[in-house]
């Protein structure tokens, strides 16, 4: 592995230099601020960077004069600029980043927030829950995540849509997990159930007429007994699987754990407890693997804080609620 910083007055020059001497695949590390002001950016690479041959005089100072041009009007792009240092802030997967960076400078005519979400856009998946579930939904994640909550504000929102949903808690092992969800049914005017076993869950949602929103046991997802056991309740019941995830998380741990929860068959995912994460690497790293975000919480109280998942809602939150200087936080 090759390493090397780059100094540069902005971030953009410093990816063109990064890209001129690394090469395309190099991959950024880190980003901060240089001691005598501007930029640096730390850049990997697995092997050294060959060149073409060399050129003709009058082709090389061409190209070096487009060259040139490009890279003025990026120095120039504060819009970009700030989509860089908000991708670095939030430690975003190097080939993630590279990716989004070159999406959000295609499209040159918006500011920070939109070609961040047209970026997003082109790279992730998005499939918002209806506000009253078609079919079961088991809600599954690591201890002390908040699936529960993520949960019970479903319930909530089906409830406002005049829906009656049954909540199921085969989360028996854990103290106090089947009283705290038949607590919850019970304060919104919904239905409770326990299923101890996937066989008790067979039985249980057949006498169900209505949205079914199940609680499943938390899991170590690098134990497959863990996850297999999940996977029984899911089929069960016939649910989909959503995946509840700690946005604080970091991107490599977040991206390894939603890969297996996609084994098992989880297609969407939720990002929760935004509002105590600073950085944020960890929602564009489950993204990677594919699983489409479906909602996100910022909040841990029941009645709110569970937005259906958009490019533009997601471009803000990393953007616009994370506004604080990303150069204090670098240091």
């Amino acid at each position: 592995m090759r390493l090397k910083t780059f100094s540069a007055p902005s971030l953009t020059q410093a990816m063109a230099d990064v890209r001129r001497e690394m090469g395309p695949d190099a991959v950024i590390i880190a980003t901060s601020d240089a001691p005598g002001g501007g930029v640096q950016v730390r850049a990997a690479a697995e092997t050294a960077y060959v060149r073409e041959p060399a050129e003709p005089v009058r082709e090389r100072a061409e190209r070096l004069h487009a060259e040139a041009e490009i890279e003025r009007g990026m120095r120039e792009d504060s819009d970009l600029d700030r989509v860089i240092r908000a991708l670095g802030f939030h430690r975003t997967p190097g080939s993630a980043a590279q990716a989004l960076i070159r999406a959000a400078h295609d499209l040159s005519d918006g500011q920070a927030v939109a070609r961040l979400a047209h970026a997003i856009e082109s790279r992730y998946t998005f499939q918002p829950l209806p506000a009253v579930p078609e079919h079961a939904l088991l809600f599954a994640g690591t201890p002390g995540v908040g699936k529960t909550s993520a949960l019970a504000k479903t319930a909530a929102r089906a409830i406002t849509a005049g829906a009656k949903p049954t909540l199921i808690s085969c989360d028996g092992e854990r103290a106090g997990a089947d009283e705290r969800l038949r607590a919850l049914a019970k304060r919104m005017g919904a239905e409770f159930r326990t299923a101890d076993d996937p066989r008790e869950m067979i039985d249980a949602v057949a006498e169900i007429d209505g949205p079914v929103l199940i609680d499943s046991p938390a899991v170590n997802p690098f134990e497959l007994d863990d996850l297999d056991m999940t996977l029984a309740f899911a089929d069960s019941a016939r649910a989909e699987i959503i995946y509840v995830f700690d946005a604080g998380l970091t991107p490599e741990d977040a991206e390894d754990a939603a890969s297996l929860f996609a084994s098992i068959g989880a297609s969407r995912c939720i990002p929760v407890k935004l509002d105590t994460s600073r950085r944020l690497g960890a929602i564009l790293g489950v993204g990677e693997t594919g699983l489409a975000f479906a909602q996100i919480s910022s909040t841990p109280f029941i009645g709110g804080g569970l937005a259906p998942a958009t490019p533009l809602r997601l471009a803000r939150v990393l953007i616009e609620d994370r506004d604080t200087p990303f150069e204090e936080a670098d240091q």
